[in-house]
């Protein structure tokens, strides 16, 4: 019964998504059309899109050596495992909507490498929340040097709720003084909290500065990626706007949408180039970029390991059942004899 009732949901996620996907989709390209962002793309220049991918490719290193971190008190794993991990997941993120690819990755980490389920999944909401309040944190010195919009002021506000909030939460399911009060609760749920809090171990140690200095790189990363995007197509950006493209488009990934945030992501970078006084045609071409060649690859990368990964455990089966049948006669034989 639990099993349907979560795929259910899961179903209404990815349909809900893939539905707000068109929806905006549809809203940006009222304001062009689609032969305006052909004649953008055909202009692109490979040098640029090819140091962007470096960029982003340098990103996910350091976002997987986070995730080493993040886990090291539950298991520690080798990076090689990590990163198999990390793009496994993060592409099923760009496939499926709704952001499901989270659960794929914690599921695909907790069945290779026999990691709890409920500390990787607490590692992932921590790696997030630190990734949010980054990216509040651009939004909010991005917007000094713009003028005042109302569309920025409420997704400042949201994502200073959302995050601070969440951070909030997850120290305060950290912290030392909940145990006592954990105590009470029935021995299965118990155990899945403290298994959670394991996974929230770098909140409580002097990890967390190594941590959140690796945020702090990753994002350092990523912007210099979308920066390099956009020079493909003959925008230049300076630093501080460059600090609003940053906190726009991927607070935008946090709305239910569908794979690849198609519609979302075409909306919000049209939103805020269009700031900086850029066509919608541009925005959308600028987007389309990002999610081919950077979602692309990295989609391109993690489905491959993810094939081969499945492919290695369908060889290693049927040895283990081979292994399984020569050893179980003996078995028998020694329980015979005592």
């Amino acid at each position: 019964m639990f099993s349907w009732l979560s795929l259910k949901s899961n179903w209404i996620r990815a349909s809900l998504g893939v539905l707000v996907g068109i929806v905006f989709f549809a809203l940006v390209l009222r304001r062009t059309s689609w032969q305006e962002v052909q004649d953008i793309l055909q202009q692109t220049d490979g040098r640029w899109i090819g140091l962007a991918i470096a960029a982003y490719g340098m990103s996910m290193v350091v976002r997987v050596e986070r995730w080493r971190l993040l886990l090291w008190d539950v298991k520690a794993l080798s990076f090689k495992s990590m990163s198999v991990a990390l793009l496994v997941g993060y592409a099923m993120n760009n496939i499926l909507p709704a952001r499901l690819g989270e659960l794929v990755r914690a599921d695909f980490a907790g069945r290779r490498y026999d990691l709890s389920r409920s500390a990787t999944i607490a590692s992932i909401a921590l790696e997030r929340t630190l990734d949010g309040l980054i990216v509040v944190l651009s939004l909010i010195l991005g917007r000094f040097f713009v003028s005042q919009n109302s569309l920025l002021n409420t997704l400042t506000i949201a994502g200073i709720v959302l995050f601070v909030g969440v951070a909030i939460a997850l120290w305060f399911i950290s912290a030392h003084q909940l145990s006592k009060w954990l105590e009470r609760l029935p021995q299965p749920i118990y155990e899945r909290v403290l298994s959670f809090r394991t996974g929230l171990s770098a909140m409580r140690g002097q990890q967390l500065g190594k941590v959140i200095g690796f945020s702090l790189s990753v994002w350092m990363c990523e912007a210099i990626a979308y920066w390099l995007v956009l020079r493909s197509i003959n925008i230049s950006l300076d630093w501080r706007q460059i600090l609003l493209v940053l906190g726009v488009i991927n607070l935008s990934t946090l709305i239910p949408s569908a794979p690849g945030y198609a519609g979302t992501y075409q909306y919000a970078y049209s939103f805020v180039l269009g700031l900086f006084g850029f066509s919608a045609a541009a925005g959308i071409a600028a987007a389309t970029s990002a999610q081919l060649f950077l979602f692309g690859s990295t989609t391109l990368i993690g489905l491959a390991l993810y094939s081969y990964t499945n492919a290695q455990t369908l060889r290693a089966t049927p040895q283990r059942e081979k292994l399984s049948q020569l050893t179980k006669p003996t078995s028998q034989g020694d329980h015979s004899r005592r």
